[in-house]
């Protein structure tokens, strides 16, 4: 397929630009990096899987993929399917619970924050200073350990990674699936609770949370694991804009807001998205 770029709209950059086609009923997704690059393969891998069972989440477009660009960037297509702002509770539980009951494949990618943050703390950019990414080092190294200890007590299936209601669309059927598909793999459970609890207190969602936990059927909080998962997802809402913080200086202000927090051991803090 020939697509025309001509007249494409950017609706979302965060850690990935996305784009979409005015030509087509496409969506563009580049992402940067090594990251990206690993992301970007990851991603095709499990969506293509998911597509042949029947999984909720997007589709991407017949082809080869991912296409990479000079050695730095990702791209890879998806068809254009609708959002329904705003989202409810059960609309995010509702494919989460149905992705959690599909039994994955042992060649299906292993969820591992770990390696990404690594690269993204290399990649950092030169604004970022030295002690800033030698304290997030060390934060990411005792939250491997701490989550190593933990490990074998979660129950492991197909997760997604990084749901949230950003990440949902509706296809043409009516039915709520979900997108950005970067972080999908094999791993623990418990993972895809993690993001709207520890949302519940940073981003004053406690109402959500709350909505969450009754059309889902499980409060994370009350698991073991639970501090360690909490953290490692903070970590990850502060490492993962850290390539290209010198370019945005919105991003840039609310990271600082957010990491002076972790370093401050405010655990009360409330966040503003990244835009």
């Amino acid at each position: 397929m020939s697509l025309d770029p001509t007249g494409s709209e950017l609706i979302k950059y965060t850690v990935n630009a996305v784009y979409r086609l005015r030509s087509a009923p496409v969506i563009v997704r580049i992402g940067s990096g090594r990251v990206g690059a690993v992301r970007g393969s990851r991603t095709v891998t499990v969506a293509r899987w998911l597509a042949a069972h029947g999984g909720p989440v997007t589709t991407l477009l017949d082809g080869t993929e991912p296409i990479e660009i000079d050695g730095h960037f990702t791209v890879t297509f998806w068809h254009e399917l609708t959002s329904n702002l705003p989202w409810t509770a059960a609309d995010l539980a509702s494919p989460l619970r149905e992705l959690h009951r599909i039994a994955p494949d042992t060649s299906l990618p292993a969820w591992d924050p770990f390696t990404n943050a690594a690269h993204r703390l290399d990649e950092a950019d030169a604004v970022v200073p030295h002690s800033d990414l030698d304290w997030l080092r060390d934060q990411w190294s005792e939250a491997e350990t701490r989550y190593k200890a933990c490990e074998s007590s979660l129950p492991m299936g197909l997760i997604h990674g990084d749901p949230h209601t950003g990440n949902l669309l509706r296809d043409a059927a009516g039915k709520v699936v979900l997108c950005d598909l970067d972080e999908a793999g094999i791993g623990p459970l418990a993972w895809d609770l993690v993001p709207q609890a520890v949302g519940a207190v940073r981003f004053n969602r406690a109402g959500f949370y709350s909505d969450f936990v009754r059309a889902y059927g499980t409060d994370v909080r009350t698991q073991p694991c639970w501090p360690v998962l909490a953290r490692i997802r903070e970590l990850i809402m502060v490492t993962s804009v850290l390539p290209d913080l010198g370019h945005r200086p919105g991003v840039a202000a609310q990271h600082a807001h957010r990491l002076a927090s972790l370093r401050s051991g405010d655990t009360t803090a409330t966040w503003a998205l990244y835009s």
